[in-house]
């Protein structure tokens, strides 16, 4: 653009330094329009009396003028606009999930969750504090797309649910399974079929936990009280702190490892209750609040 610019100005004053030197009759046998005879006329008669020195200055003095003008111009050229026209890329994109380090596979699965944290909140926002009975329903009133709930991580696309069928000591989650979801919803509306009587603290009857009164127990109803009361396995802490009790949780993070209750290493990443917080944990969760 500057050198576009520069060329163009030093060709119109080096026109017009001509016609200052031959006067415009020089110009009349070349330019055959009444308009071009009388525009090189004009040019003659406003710059004749000016040195040719004096007219050089003149030249290099407004087309300085003219770049500075141009690079302020560019200065001012809203940001915004320019990060629309040219956005930044995300290198992860341009590889495989199975192809990256596992570093950024886990990055990526971070991110997701934080993806559905955000929609949770504005659901959340939306509903009086409360969270959707299923996951799917973020979708369904579009707080969050289809994709969004498949895990990078995993390879059935949502087909297996939120724990992989590899996994068969987990099979009391498949009641929270959701067609196109990658992952274990734990305050799923779904009615929670596991022992939960004698695991949470405090006893409570199934009426005490059915604050919707609807003649069954959910799982949401369940992890509500486990989360303000505590369980049978990290007593006495009593509740657990909304950033380290898990609502969303991902099971495909480092499969397809073998996940058993006394499994040595973290294997499920979890979007905390506070919808923000990721952390990493063992399957069974609660367990790492005993050591």
């Amino acid at each position: 653009m500057f050198l576009i610019y520069f060329a163009a100005l030093n060709i119109l004053f080096e026109f017009t330094l001509d016609i200052f030197v031959s006067g415009a009759h020089h110009y009349d046998n070349s330019v055959n329009s009444w308009f071009g005879v009388n525009v090189c006329r004009t040019w003659h008669l406003m710059f004749s009396n000016v040195p040719r020195e004096r007219f050089r200055s003149m030249k290099q003095s407004f087309i300085l003028a003219g770049l500075i003008a141009i690079v302020s111009g560019c200065a001012s050229v809203d940001p915004v606009w320019v990060s629309t026209a040219m956005p930044p890329l995300n290198p992860l994109l341009d590889k495989p999930y199975s192809a990256l380090d596992a570093e950024a596979q886990r990055n990526v699965l971070e991110a997701e969750l934080r993806v559905i944290g955000k929609a949770l909140q504005a659901y959340a926002t939306d509903h009086n504090g409360a969270l959707p009975p299923k996951l799917t329903a973020l979708v369904e009133k579009k707080y969050l797309s289809a994709s969004a709930l498949i895990s990078s991580a995993d390879p059935s696309q949502g087909q297996e649910g939120g724990v992989p069928d590899l996994y068969a000591t987990w099979e009391q989650a498949k009641a929270t399974d959701e067609p196109g979801s990658s992952y274990l919803y734990e305050f799923s509306a779904a009615p929670c079929g596991w022992d939960w009587k004698t695991y949470i603290a405090g006893n409570p009857t199934p009426e005490k936990l059915d604050t919707n009164k609807d003649g069954s127990v959910s799982w949401a109803e369940v992890k509500s009280w486990q989360m303000a009361h505590g369980d049978t396995v990290q007593q006495p802490q009593g509740g657990y702190p909304k950033s380290a009790f898990p609502v969303v949780r991902c099971f495909w993070y480092k499969y397809p490892e073998v996940y058993t209750e006394d499994a040595s290493e973290s294997v499920v990443l979890n979007l905390a209750a506070d919808l923000r917080t990721v952390f990493v944990s063992h399957a069974w969760w609660e367990k790492d609040f005993s050591k």
